[in-house]
């Protein structure tokens, strides 16, 4: 059987005349925007596109030489004028010479020209279209030195700048009445800075209207009246204050300034977990009495209760300590408590608005009903320094300085130290001008002549067995201080702070000091419980003589016995003096 294959007819594939009519129209409309295209790029092949400015001036169509010197002339015009800055009915002008204002041109122009024909295929269309629209375009290139300005916006800052001002309260007949709250008013620096920018940047001389925001004062006038009836408790009568036989009133005139407003959420809403219960709620106002104003009334308080102890004043009778100036307690404020019980009462209504102040009492360490616990019972040591031939300035600073170890009472474990106890030395002290060594000469100061009653003090350490914690000897030997050994060595000088000498209680007991000054004769007697003696052995010469011009060394021993009169203890002290002939005498005193 044959196959038979019917033939295959093409089918017809000549386009219709209503599409090729559109074809060839929008071919057409392709030539003719490329015939525009490629003349507007021939118009401005070495001109500056359409819609562009440059600090302020249409430079559009204008070759770059024509630009620079147009733009020139605007600015050197420019510079001659005045920014006006205006709030309210007052104008600052801002004259622009003075804020060193330079503008790049020249950079400025290189960038106007490259619009439109640099940058990515989109940059270039948006910009061309930009340009035949008529949309304006500047390029600004400048710098002005900011602490030129700052003082202009620091001025518009004070003239416009209102403080806000919460609600607050007064009080008239024990009653609080709101005083409103404004409103404040705060200059928006930044912008204002920004709108002088770009007046410069334009050239344009527009005044330019300084920007401002409101504060709202964060307790307004209807939240604190809402409060006022917590402030009326608090004022509803005044504070009494009583102590001993004082009775102090705290008026309601008072306490209002302690009153501390704030406002925010209600505490259960504060103290909740889930945001949304934030939204329904209505902020408050609370009113407290400001813990630390009432602090500060408090410690003031203090200054009218408070008092120092001190102790008894002793002295020695017949061999026995007696009181000759009564110990007086040492007394505190609980000011911490004053401040809740003042808070507490204030809270209060008529009742209840009185507070019994507490006190803290510290008894006197030596105390008359101490006195026989103190160990005052012998003479543990003497001490003794003869200064015959000494000139009336140093026989009167010896006596004033020793006049302040009388009475002096060391506790047990206690540094004694001269200086601190000496304290002052001046004219107001009753001290007259004296020799001293100072450095590499010999000078009158205040005090001089000093030296012998720290060095009677320390002679009385030594015997007593009493640890010396710093000593130092005088420069040169001074004869003063030979006596009764015949050899110098025995001495102990002070400067204090620079130079002093100390000592250390270790008897276990109380340690009363007399003093006696007898001629040309200075004792100071320890009383205690003598539990050690100490012995003086020497001193001697190592190297030198008693030539005083000469350098020399001498040498001690001080034994501590205990009672049996064993030596528990050997300190050796080693005393190195200087020629006298180091230390002259300044001319003005010679």
């Amino acid at each position: 059987m044959a196959l038979e294959i019917d033939e295959i007819v093409p089918e017809d594939t000549e386009t219709p005349p209503g599409r090729h009519r559109i074809w060839k129209i929008l071919g057409g409309l392709l030539v003719v925007f490329g015939l525009l295209v490629a003349s507007f790029e021939l118009v401005y092949a070495t001109r500056i596109y359409p819609g562009v400015s440059v600090d302020g001036v249409y430079v559009g169509g204008m070759s770059k030489a024509d630009a620079i010197t147009r733009i020139n002339e605007k600015i050197q015009d420019f510079s001659g004028h005045s920014l006006a800055v205006t709030y309210g009915s007052t104008i600052l002008r801002i004259p622009v010479n003075d804020l060193n204002v330079t503008y790049s041109v020249a950079q400025s122009i290189d960038t106007a020209y490259a619009f439109g024909r640099r940058g990515s295929w989109t940059t270039i269309i948006h910009a061309h279209a930009r340009s035949l629209a008529g949309r304006s375009t500047n390029f600004s290139n400048l710098a002005y030195a900011d602490s030129r300005l700052w003082p202009y916006l620091a001025q518009v800052d004070d003239d416009v700048n209102k403080p806000v001002a919460n609600a607050s309260l007064a009080v008239a007949d024990n009653q609080a009445d709101v005083v409103p709250a404004t409103n404040g008013v705060r200059l928006d620096i930044g912008r204002l800075t920004q709108g002088i920018e770009a007046r410069l940047a334009d050239t344009d001389i527009a005044p330019v209207a300084a920007p401002t925001y409101d504060l709202a004062p964060a307790v307004s006038t209807g939240l604190l009246a809402a409060a006022t009836a917590t402030a009326d408790t608090y004022l509803s009568g005044p504070v009494t204050l009583t102590y001993s036989d004082i009775t102090k009133t705290i008026e309601p005139s008072v306490m209002v300034g302690w009153l501390k407003v704030a406002s925010g959420m209600p505490a259960d809403v504060m103290t909740t977990h889930n945001v949304a219960d934030f939204y329904p709620s209505v902020p408050q106002a609370t009113i407290t009495l400001d813990q630390s104003a009432v602090a500060a009334y408090v410690t003031e308080l203090a200054t009218h209760i408070d008092q120092t102890g001190q102790n008894a004043a002793l002295n020695i009778v017949g061999g026995q300590a007696t009181v000759f100036q009564p110990s007086r307690d040492g007394i505190t404020l609980d000011q911490a408590g004053a401040v809740k019980s003042i808070i507490d009462a204030a809270s209060k209504t008529d009742a209840g608005r009185t507070v019994a102040l507490t006190v803290n009492v510290k008894k006197a360490d030596v105390n008359e009903a101490n006195l026989n616990d103190l160990g005052i019972n012998e003479l543990i040591s003497e001490g003794v320094t003869y200064f015959p031939g000494s000139p009336w300035d140093r026989l009167t600073n010896v006596k004033v300085g020793a006049s302040k170890f009388n009475g002096i009472l060391l506790k047990p474990d206690q540094v004694f130290s001269f200086g601190e106890i000496l304290g002052a030395v001046g004219p107001e002290q009753g001290y007259v001008p004296g020799l001293v060594i100072i450095g590499n000469h010999e000078e009158k100061q205040y005090g001089g002549g000093l030296c012998q009653v720290s060095s009677t003090a320390f002679r009385a350490a030594l015997n007593a067995g009493l640890p010396i914690v710093q000593r130092t000897n005088h420069s040169f030997a001074i004869s003063y201080y030979t006596a009764p050994f015949g050899v110098p060595g025995v001495d102990a000088t002070i400067y204090y702070p620079q130079v002093d000498f100390k000592f250390k209680n270790d008897t276990g007991h109380y340690i009363l000091i007399q003093t006696i000054m007898q001629g040309t004769t200075l004792k100071f007697d320890f009383y205690g419980t003598k539990t050690k003696t100490g012995v003086i052995r020497g001193p001697q010469f190592v190297t030198g003589s008693s030539d005083v011009t000469k350098p020399s060394h001498t040498v001690f021993w001080r034994d501590v016995l205990d009672l049996t009169g064993k030596v528990i203890k050997t300190d050796q002290f080693d005393t190195y003096y200087q020629s006298s002939l180091d230390y002259p005498i300044t001319p003005q005193y010679n």
